[in-house]
């Protein structure tokens, strides 16, 4: 404790005062409720105190976010005087409805949601049984049952206008998981009529470094190395947004497999030509 209290004090949060026990004990138990990590201490070996489950900080892809999320904010909260010299990405749609979504989820309650699409002039209010939630490219969204239609949607959290929870109950499906639910998709472009397929890229000498520390798919695999290129396969449904993906990087990227994917590239490439090309 003693230790730890030292390496508290020369915090700026500390504002040079102890933990007091109570605080202390208080922040150990808030430790185990959000990420179930058991702080214990060892009398035998000098009243050390040690993490008795550490395998739960390799468990769960919340937790491990959550744990860096929170090493970074305290790495942040320490550097007050940085605040000019350390910029940020802002993600805008987690400022509202995520709690009452995520309360909904908690408790299995159906949520009236008032939606307005892109593609919309008016919003609608409609009732949603709310799955899941998924942080992607900066954006949150909510993965719903529409009880209107019984149909499986995707909702962007910045396009909802309102967020009411109801009293109505809803049952998750035992089968259901998140997960495997997203595992053959790129984003959160759920279009099930494409296909999952073995796609194979070949990545340029200065973008394959980017790729390989960065995965595109939790299937990616690296098959062939050299100095001037490597080849990565995937196995995933080449939607929308992964074809943009690539697009994005233009020619640092070659889809080698499958055809249809290339002349699917090759047409958009087109496009963007067709554009510029009288300049």
């Amino acid at each position: 404790m003693k230790e730890l209290n030292e390496k508290w004090v020369n915090t700026e949060l500390s504002g040079g005062m102890p933990i007091p026990r109570q605080t202390f004990d208080r922040w150990k138990a808030g430790i185990l409720d959000l990420f179930g990590v058991i702080i214990d201490c060892n009398l035998k070996a000098g009243y050390k105190y040690f993490i008795y489950n550490p395998m739960v900080l390799k468990e769960g892809e919340l937790s491990r976010w959550l744990l860096d999320s929170f090493s970074t904010i305290n790495s942040l909260s320490q550097s007050i005087a940085l605040r000019d010299r350390i910029l940020v990405e802002e993600v805008p749609s987690s400022k509202e409805y995520l709690e009452e979504i995520i309360y909904a989820m908690k408790s299995n309650r159906v949520i009236n949601l008032t939606y307005k699409g892109f593609q919309r002039d008016v919003a609608s209010m409609l009732p949603v049984e709310p799955y899941c939630l998924k942080l992607f490219h900066k954006r949150w969204y909510m993965l719903g049952h529409r009880i209107n239609d019984n149909a499986m949607r995707i909702y962007a959290m910045d396009r909802m206008e309102g967020v009411q929870v109801t009293d109505s109950q809803f049952f998750l499906p035992k089968d259901f998981e998140a997960k495997t639910y997203f595992a053959s998709f790129f984003g959160i472009v759920l279009d099930t009529s494409v296909k999952e397929e073995r796609i194979v890229l070949r990545a340029d000498k200065d973008h394959q470094h980017y790729l390989r520390t960065l995965p595109l798919h939790h299937s990616q695999k690296e098959i062939y190395t050299s100095d001037e290129y490597s080849d990565f396969e995937l196995y995933l449904r080449p939607t929308y947004d992964f074809c943009m993906e690539l697009l994005r990087v233009g020619s640092k990227i070659e889809v080698l497999e499958p055809q249809s994917l290339r002349y699917q590239l090759r047409s958009w490439a087109k496009g963007l030509w067709d554009i510029y090309k009288n300049d």
